[in-house]
């Protein structure tokens, strides 16, 4: 090749190299769907190109979650926790999720304006900002009585058994209701709501009261007699 054409080869080839770090950095600056789609248009198989691509994702997640935000409906969350499961912001999602059943329940419980209902609130979230509303409100539907003892000490025990995960309050108390015929009969002590909150997870859990091993492994066999999943955990 004569070394003219040689040396005109080498600058076109510099010359594009430099107009795709151009492109990129334009790319990079505006930081949009649209810029990262016109730097594939134009080189689909650049250096930086699984990099647009990635961000192109990115952007796309961040999207859906400022949607969920703006929206701030329990659907929209749950959609965004199925389309990104594995997001950084999923456990914000998780625990706006929370916030607003807690909220939608108090709500309800204010329309209804029964102990029953209230009782029930108080129950499933007992460290909502309207647990002090909700107490005032079911001590003045609740006639005066004489101050019961002080409750015992909770029972002893080094486990408790977890008896279902749940990924909402609503679920986790239907649940409660459906199997406290069988908790009576089989379990120690009645069985409460862990709530995301409590044990920084993701879900709501069904545990028992303390148990020892013993009652542990007796109250599972016969919980999965019964067909009811039961696993020993530490307290």
């Amino acid at each position: 090749m004569p070394a003219r054409t040689l040396l005109l080869t080498l600058l076109l080839l510099l010359a594009a190299c430099g107009n795709q770090e151009k492109a990129w950095e334009l790319a990079e600056r505006e930081d949009t769907n649209q810029g990262y789609l016109e730097f594939l248009a134009k080189y689909p198989d650049g250096d930086n190109a699984d990099r647009a691509r990635t961000r192109m994702l990115e952007l796309k997640e961040l999207r859906g979650w400022e949607r969920a935000q703006f929206r701030d409906r329990i659907e929209n969350y749950q959609r965004f926790l199925e389309q990104y499961p594995d997001s950084e912001n999923a456990p914000a999602a998780v625990a706006r999720i929370y916030e607003l059943e807690r909220d939608a329940a108090w709500a309800a419980a204010q329309d209804a304006g029964d102990a029953g209902t209230l009782q029930t609130f108080l129950a499933v979230y007992p460290d909502a900002p309207q647990a002090w509303e909700a107490e005032q409100l079911l001590a003045s539907l609740t006639p005066e009585e004489p101050e019961p003892p002080a409750p015992p000490q909770e029972r002893p025990g080094n486990f408790r058994l977890q008896l279902g995960a749940f990924r909402t309050a609503a679920a986790a108390e239907t649940e409660v209701r459906r199997l406290a015929p069988l908790f009576e009969k089989i379990l120690p002590g009645p069985v409460r709501i862990v709530t995301p909150v409590e044990h920084r997870g993701s879900f709501f859990l069904l545990q028992s009261a303390p148990v020892n091993g013993q009652e542990a492994d007796e109250a599972c066999r016969a919980l999965r007699e019964a067909g009811q999943a039961c696993l020993r955990i530490n307290r």
